[in-house]
């Protein structure tokens, strides 16, 4: 995966979004929020962001249109 690049997912069967910002082992998972789970690398650096209820809670279409601005 690029540096910089961001990989998104969302299974709607049961509304979770995925952002994967780095690839490889994660150290550690940490509950930002309850429906926000960050994954971490062995430094603490974030690698992965997964949030539950994404479309429920109105998220999804802000990080969607993040994503498209941060791309453009």
């Amino acid at each position: 995966m690029e540096e910089g690049k961001v990989r998104a997912w969302y299974d709607k069967s049961v509304d979770i979004l995925y952002l994967l910002f780095k690839e490889g082992p994660s150290h550690e998972v940490i509950e930002a929020d309850p429906d926000v789970h960050l994954e971490l690398d062995e430094k603490g650096k974030i690698m992965g962001i997964e949030i539950w209820n994404a479309r429920k809670s109105g998220l999804i279409s802000q990080v969607a249109k993040a994503i498209t601005e941060i791309a453009s």
